[in-house]
Formats: structure tokens, C-alpha cells, sequence
């Protein structure tokens, strides 16, 4: 992220996709459109079905990445995201989820 602007009704994020395929692009704008939603839903439903949701496109996104397809051979997109769950229940069984904000 090169530039980030804001007022109060937007927030302006600057990304170069120079080295993105047009996939990557179209993952990366489902997240950022998903995370959005996650962070103004006012309804349970629809919170953890986007939630799900969320977290189902960033594990798609990971295997899309240029090093995942680049060593499909190996599996590291699948081996990523295990890897990603693993550290994320270990997290959270040590209440280790953090609310950071700076």
C-alpha cells in the first residue's frame, strides 16, 4: 500500500498492481469488498456468514499467490494455508488475538 487517505465517509488505499495478475486483482478486491462488509454488518447472520466467507476468498487468495503458483509442484499454496489455520487456532487458544490499534 503506497497511499492512504481518508475523510470521514472514505478511505482511499493506493495499491500497485503492476505485478498482479488479473485474478490477483479480482481476489483482492473481493477481500477488501468482504472485510468491509465484516466490519459494518449490524446483523449476526450476516456477520458470520461473511466472516466465513472472508476467510474462505484470503485462503484462495494465499494459493493465487505469484510464489504458490511458481511452486505448484510442492503444494505451498495448501501447505500456506494450513500453516496460516494452524498458527490462527494456536492464537486463539492462547488468547493471543490481539486488538491492535494504532
Amino acid at each position: 500500500m503506497q497511499d492512504l487517505r481518508s475523510s470521514n465517509k472514505e478511505l482511499l488505499l493506493k495499491i500497485n498492481i503492476e505485478e498482479l495478475t488479473p485474478t490477483q486483482v479480482r481476489l483482492l478486491k473481493t477481500v477488501t469488498s468482504l472485510l468491509t462488509n465484516v466490519m459494518a454488518s449490524d446483523e449476526e447472520s450476516e456477520y458470520f456468514e461473511m466472516s466465513a466467507e472472508l476467510m474462505r476468498k484470503v485462503a484462495e487468495t494465499i494459493k493465487h499467490a505469484d510464489f504458490a503458483n511458481q511452486n505448484k509442484d510442492m503444494d505451498y499454496g495448501n501447505q500456506a494455508v494450513e500453516f496460516a489455520v494452524d498458527f490462527l487456532n494456536e492464537s486463539m487458544d492462547q488468547n493471543s488475538v490481539r486488538n491492535i490499534d494504532n
